[in-house]
């Protein structure tokens, strides 16, 4: 199964917005072992879409369209899809009345614009939109699977678990899926996180991969799973040789992994008078998924708290190049020291970021000792 997506709209194209339906809808595939060859983005124009339709439905065996589905004037994704598969538009009944419900339920004026919602290609199969008036579609064109989802990134997630998910993975069973293991690892360039690995799997076949995302260097691997037995001590080796550099691995983010931690924790305060809004960005997203019963809040000062029931994490400036990460819970205090690399060192913004992901690694490594 190979996979390309087609992303409509002018407010994608003209940078109003970041085309994050795609990258959502690779991730959930790669999740299933599913490569994508391809993501495109065209504006609302009738021939580029068409171009689109074309040029990515010749690069896989699955296509996804997303956008395009509303009751506007500049929404006619579904008119071109007929066109494409020449199937003739057909009214649902039962998706005019899944949006009469939905309107009427949100005293919304029902207009005639909405019937627009409810036309589908013949033969295909609709998937019901549980979060907008907009139903997705699945059909079969040019031996091909192709997947119509509406625009809205809540939508396309709701639509995916009411149906798509489970079709990918009956379409997979039993393929040769793809399997990917992945480190993040800090303290090396990506020259020498590369150099160590290239030697490592010398002489091995194996697809690599590398990207920097600040401060870290991913190191990726990807293989047919028929093939996995085969260079699973390949992939061992490998592991063993990141080891000391490695701070996650598998997609696994500190963050997440930090606010797990603290789930039972009733107190935190964030005290972070170095990185700016770094440690707030990153990790106030994490405690609202992890933390739902305990108290958090952050600071940008240093003042630590004597009530021993708050656990206080801080992060402080020692000098110019050199942070301070501590933490105080129950009378315990943990502290270390890091300074940044001599690449970073005079970069404000990535200096900033460094010590706050430095400081998120200390305060992981340290909650089993503290809880």
């Amino acid at each position: 199964m190979l996979v390309a997506v087609v992303g409509v709209g002018t407010e994608l194209t003209s940078g109003q917005i970041i085309n994050k339906n795609a990258a959502w809808i690779s991730k959930n595939l790669k999740d299933l072992g599913v490569p994508t060859s391809c993501h495109l983005v065209v504006p609302d124009d009738r021939a580029l879409i068409l171009d689109a339709l074309h040029f990515a439905s010749e690069r896989c065996d699955t296509l996804f369209v997303t956008g395009g589905l509303g009751p506007t004037t500049d929404d006619f994704t579904r008119e071109l899809i007929s066109e494409w598969t020449q199937a003739p538009l057909e009214f649902d009944p039962g998706s005019w009345e899944h949006i009469v419900d939905r309107l009427k339920s949100r005293s919304i004026e029902i207009r005639e614009s909405q019937r627009q919602q409810a036309m589908f290609p013949k033969g295909s199969i609709v998937i019901e939109n549980p979060d907008g008036t907009a139903n997705a579609f699945r059909m079969k064109a040019f031996n091909k699977d192709v997947f119509v989802l509406p625009g809205p990134p809540s939508e396309i997630a709701a639509v995916w678990k009411n149906g798509i998910e489970e079709f990918v993975r009956e379409k997979t069973k039993g393929l040769d899926r793809h399997i990917t293991y992945s480190w993040d690892t800090i303290g090396l360039g990506e020259s020498d996180v590369a150099h160590m690995t290239e030697l490592c799997l010398d002489g091995i076949e194996i697809e690599k991969g590398y990207r920097v995302h600040l401060p870290y260097v991913e190191v990726k691997v990807t293989c047919l799973e028929s093939r996995l037995a085969t260079l699973k001590p390949a992939i061992d080796r490998l592991d063993k040789t990141l080891h000391s550099i490695t701070v996650t691995r598998n997609g696994e983010d500190v963050p997440d992994l930090l606010a797990k931690k603290l789930t039972t924790i009733k107190r935190l305060q964030v005290q972070d008078s170095l990185s700016g809004s770094a440690i707030v960005n990153r990790l106030a997203p994490a405690l609202k998924n992890y933390m739902k019963s305990g108290e958090w809040s952050f600071a940008n000062h240093n003042d630590v708290l004597l009530d021993p029931q708050t656990l206080c994490l801080i992060l402080r400036p020692w000098d110019t190049t050199t942070a301070v990460a501590e933490i105080y819970y129950h009378g315990a205090h943990f502290k270390t020291y890091f300074e940044a690399p001599f690449m970073i060192s005079r970069m404000t913004d990535r200096r900033a970021l460094y010590f706050a992901e430095r400081a998120m690694i200390f305060w992981l490594q340290k909650m089993d000792d503290l809880i």
